[in-house]
């Protein structure tokens, strides 16, 4: 029975310095798919392991992204960086007002959106008609950042690039019920967007 004990510490004394000692090199180079990285989370709990897909003006990215060249790795001793993919893309910036329809008859629908164009012609700001009608609570002052092409629905996008910095205009998707009213306040400008993937020790 000792014996057994002996055994067992020893085992995991050295699956323990197994897991610390592992070259983040080596694990990350051959991640391509999602379910590699989730073969490897359980292989390496003591592991993070992310995929990223994010584009050059969101806060959120790792700035060590930038340094990488294409299919490259970054590791050392704290964390892994390996790109996977680098594309051009526009970026838009817009403020909206949005109008769930899903629980709103076509009548009054119709009333918020004649209501709030009227309040605009009457020469309110954007940002004061979009606080009072926007039903989404997310964007202060309807204020949506600026985002990259291919994250909102492909109606919503096409119309941004259709018009002109500072035009208002109406937008719907009959599908989901959704109706929006749009003030283009920038103009798109070039991007970079990122698939990355980063793994960070406990």
């Amino acid at each position: 029975m000792k014996r057994i004990f002996i055994f067992i510490t020893i085992f995991c004394f050295y699956n323990a310095k197994a897991q610390t000692d592992i070259h983040l090199t080596d694990i990350i180079k051959n991640i391509e798919s999602q379910s590699k990285i989730d073969s490897l989370k359980f292989l390496y709990p003591n592991l993070t392991i992310k995929k990223h897909t994010l584009s050059t003006g969101d806060k959120n990215i790792n700035k060590k992204v930038f340094l990488l060249k294409d299919k490259e790795i970054m590791a050392d001793s704290v964390d892994a960086i390996k790109l996977l993919s680098r594309k051009d893309i526009k970026e838009f910036k817009v403020k909206y007002i949005f109008i769930n329809g899903k629980n709103l008859s076509e009548k009054e629908i119709k009333k918020i959106q004649k209501n709030a164009n009227k309040e605009l012609k009457k020469g309110k700001t954007f940002s004061e008609v979009a606080n009072k009608y926007s039903m989404d609570p997310g964007s202060k002052d309807g204020d949506l950042g600026w985002f990259p092409e291919g994250r909102m629905i492909k109606s919503f996008e096409n119309a941004i690039r259709e018009h002109k910095k500072g035009e208002i205009f109406q937008v719907s998707d009959q599908t989901r019920n959704w109706y929006f009213i749009i003030l283009k306040n920038h103009t798109e400008r070039d991007a970079k967007i990122y698939e990355y993937i980063t793994i960070t020790k406990s």
